[in-house]
């Protein structure tokens, strides 16, 4: 998919976009429309009293992680919006098919389509990026319905098809092999975003339907998981602050079917853990004393 990107710039010399042509890529959301936005305030902090809020700043590296899958699928998007159609029509737009320079032998094609409601106003836009090896077939790369008039207020969702990307060979060696599935919402506060990895693992991540709400004044909740080294998955809903302290409460998931939940944790600007409520004592600093209470809850910031 990334290969591609490559392929759209040789049509950038070609001719210049319409008014209309602009409505068509405007219905395609930009890379930082569908980012997740973790604060990670200041982590200079020498010591925490209690522990270091490891969890909450995996935050941080999560949301980097699908922020860096949606650069590297939307970077075909920016190709596009420099770059008129090859052909068009009323309502469609056409981009190739042309040679990919990355992988000898694989042709791409990018198409659009747009429908409008009664009173010919546009209300929902389709878009496909495919790739072949002819004389076969196109197969769909990544494929997108937007719902609105442009995405940077409307709804939609895009699907990633690895499984495709691996039968040309145009795929990278860390790339899932099942579609992986972006689902968003940008018409009002929040924006919200998930990415569906329940699959399988992808983008280095774990799989698991990670979860995004940022609200406009930038306090937020993100929904993710966490693999350990004995084999459990800690299920993590985090809230935040727009300075980075917050609250989040999370759920083991463990080998043999054990689940163990809720334990709480509030941390501060410099991700320290400030207050734990921990049943079962996961916590190093309980000492296996269960339950376990440390610090002040009155420290945790007024959030859900």
């Amino acid at each position: 998919m990334r290969s591609a990107c490559s392929a759209l710039l040789l049509l950038c010399a070609c001719g210049t976009l319409s008014n209309e042509d602009i409505a068509f890529i405007e219905a395609i959301p930009q890379k930082d429309e569908l980012h997740v936005q973790v604060p990670q305030g200041d982590t200079s902090q020498p010591a925490c009293a209690i522990a270091s809020a490891d969890i909450w700043v995996s935050a941080k590296t999560t949301g980097n992680a699908i922020n860096a899958g949606v650069d590297g699928i939307l970077g075909l998007v920016d190709a596009i919006r420099a770059a008129p159609p090859t052909t068009r029509d009323t309502d469609s737009r056409t981009w190739g098919p042309f040679p990919d320079q990355n992988h000898p032998g694989v042709e791409v094609r990018v198409t659009m389509e747009r429908e409008l409601d009664a009173n010919r106003v546009p209300w929902r836009w389709i878009y496909t990026i495919a790739a072949r090896r002819p004389p076969a077939d196109f197969l769909p790369l990544v494929e997108g319905e937007f719902f609105g008039a442009q995405a940077k207020d409307g709804s939609g969702r895009v699907t990633l098809h690895f499984e495709n990307s691996w039968t040309l060979q145009i795929n990278q060696p860390t790339d899932p092999h099942f579609p992986a599935r972006i689902y968003y919402d940008l018409t009002s506060n929040p924006r919200t975003i998930s990415l569906d990895l329940t699959s399988g693992q992808g983008f280095g991540l774990v799989g698991f339907d990670y979860g995004y709400a940022g609200y406009t004044d930038g306090h937020g909740r993100f929904d993710y998981a966490i693999p350990q080294s004995n084999g459990c998955l800690l299920e993590v809903t985090a809230w935040f602050t727009p300075q980075g302290a917050g609250k989040l409460t999370y759920r083991a998931l463990c080998p043999l079917n054990l689940v163990y939940g809720d334990v709480t944790q509030c941390f501060d600007v410099s991700a320290c853990v400030t207050y734990v409520n921990d049943p079962f004592a996961f916590t190093a600093q309980c000492n296996g004393v269960k339950p376990c209470i440390l610090g002040n809850p009155a420290s945790c910031p007024n959030l859900p």
